[in-house]
C-alpha cells in the first residue's frame, strides 16, 4: 500500500482596509512589502479630497502594478448608504478574476475608505471573492 503525501496549494491572503482609519497608511506599507501583493482599490471612484494620497494617480504612482482599481467591485451606492450595497455592473466576473489571483498565491488588499469593515462593502467583496475559490481535491492542503 502507498501511502501519497498531501499536495501543498499555498494560495495568497485577503486583507480589507478602508484609509479612514487611524493607522492605515502604516498597515498597507506593511502589507504591501510582500512581493506577491496586489492593492486593489475597490472604491467606485478612486479619489479622496482630504487625503490625496488615496488618489488613484498616488496609489498607483506609489505601487505601481501592485496596484489595480477594480471599479466593478466597487459600490455603485457608496454617495447613498441608505441603499445599500449594489456592487457595480460585471463584478462577478472580478471575483472570479480575483479568486484566480489568490489561486495563484498572490495576496490581495482591498481597498474602500470606509472605517467600519462590518458596514463596508469590502466585507462583502471579500466573502464574495472566498466563496468562488474552489474547493481543495482529496489529498491537497491549501495554505
Amino acid at each position: 500500500m502507498t501511502t501519497q503525501m498531501p499536495t501543498t496549494v499555498e494560495w495568497g491572503t485577503i486583507y480589507t482596509l478602508g484609509y479612514a482609519q487611524s493607522d492605515a497608511a502604516i498597515q498597507l506599507d506593511r502589507l504591501m512589502r510582500a512581493p506577491r501583493t496586489c492593492l486593489v482599490d475597490i472604491r467606485y471612484q478612486p479619489r479622496s479630497r482630504r487625503s490625496p494620497q488615496w488618489n488613484r494617480a498616488a496609489l498607483s504612482a506609489r505601487y505601481g502594478r501592485h496596484y489595480v482599481w477594480e471599479r466593478r467591485l466597487g459600490n455603485a451606492h457608496d454617495r447613498d448608504r441608505e441603499q445599500g450595497i449594489h456592487l457595480a455592473e460585471g463584478h462577478q466576473d472580478a471575483i472570479r478574476e480575483a479568486a484566480a489571483l489568490l489561486c495563484e498565491g498572490t495576496s490581495l488588499v482591498l481597498l474602500c475608505a470606509c472605517t467600519n469593515a462590518r458596514t463596508c462593502h469590502r466585507s462583502l467583496v471579500a466573502k464574495l471573492i472566498q466563496d468562488a475559490l474552489p474547493v481543495p481535491k482529496h489529498g491537497e492542503v491549501r495554505q
